[in-house]
């Protein structure tokens, strides 16, 4: 038997696995194995699934929803995700413009494959969610990285700067992972007006719109200009709002053409989302901004909590998140013989400190680690507080 029976495809090539999940995992791991982690990792909150939500996916399982739905998912879903971009953001999409998916990030990934072609570049505007440029590369595209100005934030300028002839899509994240930045809608009219008149796709990603703190607003893209509207897919879901990660409810709202395509890469692909999680997602839909209100004024207190401890060490700098649930520290001033990188710091401070943390350069910004604020507070400080004592002593 030859070794190439267990080689992998060129796509791989250069492709990496998800360095927060694997983080993640290797945390809770090392938890199980009854050692002291501080996990400060996951992408997720602390908090349960509304029980309404949960009451809905069990009383489907009664009614016997086992069964295959629409690749797009049921009519009824479909309607309900249109009713609320409408409700909550003024965007208006029929039924037919709406796909649901496995999470944004399979719905994002069928973008890809639906649009780009060996070639074609994608703007992915720096730090990034880590999965934007492997997907890319998965799609045979090429990720072009724009630097963000000097405080994290988007760079409209540099953006438009990098649009080429082969430029198919440009991909916005707001509120963003890792940094928690929002973009200002006067930069988001900027950007829309500086795209008037190409054949640029743009894929915003709003998985956080709800998680916003100090009164700031995270507009939709699509809402900025009806050519705005005609060329963005615009990503949603409930794993962040709603503490619904492990149930995988994704949705895209866009031009026909487009969602169209994406379920055909269903279709041949998962099929449909879960069929009884469909009926649980209609009954989180019809919650609210204000329904999620006290959960979004925790989050604020936590972020405030982890900002105050920060502050006693003036080395370690950070640009205040406006948005999502991270922070996003540059600690490079504690660089040097023994950690000469944002991936040795995480190393550092697991082994050192007991805390885990995301390095910051497969975000694309090796000076910072990423860390989360949806933990409680006893869990946040005593990680914090490990973190900045174990830096001191480099």
């Amino acid at each position: 038997m030859s070794g190439g029976l267990y080689r992998k495809a060129a796509r791989l090539t250069g492709v990496e696995s998800s360095p927060t999940l694997r983080l993640n995992a290797l945390a809770q791991e090392m938890i199980r194995q009854g050692k002291d982690v501080m996990n400060l990792t996951a992408g997720e909150t602390d908090f349960e699934t509304p029980a309404a939500v949960c009451d809905a996916a069990v009383e489907a399982l009664r009614k016997g929803k086992t069964r295959y739905t629409n690749p797009h998912g049921t009519p009824e879903l479909r309607s309900a995700v249109a009713g609320w971009f409408l409700r909550e953001f003024g965007l208006r999409y029929e039924r037919e413009q709406v796909t649901v998916t496995c999470g944004v990030k399979q719905g994002l990934f069928h973008l890809l494959l639906a649009t780009v072609g060996p070639g074609d570049e994608v703007i992915v505007p720096a730090p990034y969610w880590v999965s934007y440029p492997e997907m890319v590369r998965l799609a045979a595209g090429v990720p072009v990285i724009v630097p963000p100005a000097e405080d994290f934030s988007l760079d409209v300028d540099a953006v438009l700067a990098a649009v080429g002839p082969r430029t198919r899509m440009v991909i916005l994240n707001s509120p963003s992972n890792p940094t928690g930045a929002v973009v200002p809608e006067k930069e988001l009219e900027r950007l829309a007006r500086g795209l008037e008149g190409s054949d640029v796709l743009v894929a915003s990603d709003e998985i956080y719109n709800y998680l916003v703190y100090d009164g700031a607003s995270a507009r939709p893209f699509a809402a900025v200009s009806p050519d705005a509207a005609a060329r963005t897919v615009t990503f949603n879901g409930l794993s962040k709002s709603h503490a619904m990660t492990g149930w995988r409810v994704g949705f895209a709202a866009g031009p026909r053409a487009v969602i169209d395509a994406m379920g055909i890469l269903q279709a041949q692909s998962a099929t449909n989302i879960t069929t009884f999680v469909q009926d649980a997602a209609v009954e989180a839909l019809r919650q609210t901004r204000a329904d999620f209100e006290p959960r979004r004024q925790d989050l604020e207190e936590r972020r405030n909590f982890c900002l105050g401890l920060f502050a006693a060490e003036p080395r370690i700098r950070m640009v205040r998140p406006a948005g999502a649930f991270y922070l996003f520290p540059d600690v490079s001033q504690f660089f040097g013989a023994r950690v000469g990188g944002s991936e040795a710091m995480a190393e550092f401070l697991l082994e050192r400190a007991g805390v885990a943390v995301v390095p910051g350069k497969p975000f694309g910004e090796d000076r910072c680690i990423r860390l989360s604020f949806s933990k409680d507070k006893s869990t946040l400080e005593k990680g914090i507080l490990r973190l900045i004592a174990a830096m001191k002593t480099l």
